[in-house]
C-alpha cells in the first residue's frame, strides 16, 4: 500500500512535470492530479463524456482564409499590444470566480464554504469537458503553429488550443454566477470578454479560439440548467447572498 502511494506520488510529479503545470493555479494541478486519480473525477453535475461527440464547429481549416485572418489577428495584436497590455494579461490568466464581482462580493466576508465547494465541484466537471473539446480538435496554439512569428508575451499555456479553456470558465463562470444574481449579469459577462480577449493579446490564442470558448461556455451552461442539483445548488447559493 505504502509502494503504491509513493508510485502514484511519483507518476503526479510526472504528470505535473511533463504537462508544463508547475507554477500554474490551484485549478490546472487538481486537473492533472485528476489524470493519476490522485483526485476524484466523480461526476457533479454534467457528465463530460457528451461533449466527444457533441454537434459543435471546428476550427478553421490550415491554409484556409479564416486562418489566415486568425493569424493576421494575432500578428496585429503583437505589433501594438503594450508592456501594461501583457502585465495585464498575465493577471487575466490567473483569474478565478471571484474575479467577476471584484470588491462587490454577493457573498459574505470570509467566503462560506458552500461556495467553495460549489464551485469547486462545478470546475471539476467543466474541466473534464474542456478537455474532452481540445482533443477532439487538437489545435496548435499560435506560437506552436507558426514559431518565430507568433510570439507570447505571457507564460505559454500546454495543451491545444480550441476552444480557449479561459473564455469557456468564464463564459460559463459568467453565465452560472448570473443564475444566482441576475441583475450583475451584464456585469459578469464582460468581465468574462475581458479574460477571453486578453488570451489572444497575450499570443496564446487565435480569436476564433476564444469565440468558441463563448459558444461552448453557453452550450455548457445550458446542459448545466438541465442537472436538478445544479439548480438545487444555485438555490442553495441564492440563500447565502448577502442583501
Amino acid at each position: 500500500m505504502k509502494l503504491r502511494k509513493v508510485h502514484l506520488l511519483w507518476l503526479a510529479a510526472a504528470a505535473l512535470a511533463l504537462g508544463g503545470y508547475a507554477g500554474c493555479s490551484p485549478r490546472v494541478t487538481k486537473y492533472a492530479l485528476k489524470k493519476v486519480y490522485l483526485v476524484s473525477s466523480q461526476v457533479y453535475y454534467v457528465p463530460a463524456g457528451q461533449f466527444k461527440t457533441v454537434d459543435f464547429a471546428p476550427p478553421p481549416a490550415p491554409e484556409s482564409e479564416a486562418q489566415k485572418q486568425d493569424l493576421a489577428n494575432t500578428l496585429a495584436w503583437q505589433d501594438k499590444r503594450t508592456g501594461a497590455d501583457c502585465a495585464k494579461a498575465r493577471l487575466t490568466a490567473e483569474a478565478d470566480y471571484d474575479f467577476f464581482w471584484a470588491d462587490k462580493s454577493p457573498f459574505p466576508s470570509p467566503l462560506p464554504d458552500e461556495v467553495k465547494g460549489f464551485f469547486s465541484r462545478l470546475d471539476s466537471d467543466l474541466g473534464d469537458a474542456v478537455d474532452n473539446m481540445k482533443k477532439r480538435y487538437q489545435r496548435l496554439r499560435p506560437y506552436k503553429a507558426y514559431p518565430g512569428r507568433a510570439i507570447p508575451c505571457i507564460k505559454k499555456s500546454m495543451g491545444y488550443s480550441y476552444p480557449s479553456g479561459h473564455s469557456s470558465y468564464s463564459r460559463v463562470f459568467a453565465d452560472v454566477l448570473a443564475d444566482i444574481v441576475p441583475a450583475r449579469k451584464d456585469e459578469f459577462l464582460k468581465k468574462a470578454d475581458e479574460i477571453a480577449v486578453d488570451r489572444v493579446i497575450g499570443g496564446v490564442h487565435f480569436q476564433t479560439d476564444i469565440a468558441a470558448g463563448k459558444v461552448f461556455g453557453d452550450l455548457y451552461h445550458s446542459e448545466l440548467r438541465k442537472s436538478e442539483a445544479y439548480l438545487k445548488d444555485i438555490e442553495k447559493m441564492k440563500a447565502l447572498l448577502v442583501d
